[in-house]
């Protein structure tokens, strides 16, 4: 057909796809959770294929004998039958995914799910070390109108689960097993908080008729959860 055309060129290094493929089977590993990927093989036959096959040799090769051991299991799949597969899905697997797929789905996801304050965010490289950060950005708005002294409704889940997975994989390394359980202590206080209808406004909408609920400002947020905490650490 002659007319205008777009190309578009995709360039990776196979040891960068091997040690992206590394990282997601360590942190699978670590976390004791299934590992899912998926691409779209079907349709970027080279670029995408690269993806999977290296993906398999490396399961193959390297993790096959752990995920055994430790009763896991690696799942691939097209993208399109993933995306369809984790919203039905209760979650409890970790989804491995091209830089691209991945910003949009996590958000795609995190959405369907409640709201991008609920999603957090882990960083991995091929030596096991993580960073742990909440995938949104920072509230200005909200920020601007405290700084003016009124009362915001910003969601913290995101942030504090964070620092509690950071504190609880520092825990880990340095075998503190109190610091871990402070960690999962915080984690379990912010949903039980959740699960005891106090929120903010932002998941106030989202609640299931029945679900007795109130929104409740930033401040007042954090406090129940650190009633909660200190219970569960007394």
């Amino acid at each position: 057909m002659n007319g205008p055309a777009v190309w578009q060129g995709q360039h990776n290094t196979e040891a960068s796809i091997r040690a992206f493929a590394r990282s997601c089977f360590q942190y699978a590993i670590a976390q004791k959770q299934d590992l899912w990927f998926s691409t779209k093989d079907t349709i970027s036959k080279v670029y995408d294929g690269t993806f999977k096959q290296i993906f398999e040799e490396e399961y193959e090769t390297t993790y096959k004998t752990e995920f055994e051991k430790l009763g896991l299991t690696y799942f691939y799949t097209l993208i399109d039958d993933a995306v369809a597969r984790v919203i039905r899905s209760k979650g409890g697997f970790i989804w491995a995914l091209k830089n691209y797929d991945g910003d949009v789905m996590s958000d795609m996801v995190a959405t369907a799910f409640g709201s991008l304050a609920m999603m957090t965010s882990v960083l991995v490289s091929p030596d096991g070390t993580m960073e742990f950060e909440a995938s949104h950005g920072t509230v200005t708005r909200h920020y601007y109108r405290y700084l003016q002294g009124e009362k915001t409704s910003t969601n913290p889940i995101a942030t504090i689960f964070a620092w509690s997975g950071g504190l609880k994989r520092r825990g880990e390394l340095d075998n503190l097993p109190e610091l871990v359980r402070f960690g999962q202590a915080l984690e379990d206080a912010s949903l039980e908080t959740l699960m005891d209808g106090v929120m903010t406004r932002d998941l106030l909408g989202l609640v299931e008729p029945g679900f007795a609920a109130r929104g409740v400002d930033s401040e007042t947020f954090l406090d129940e959860i650190a009633q909660r905490l200190a219970k569960k650490l007394a």
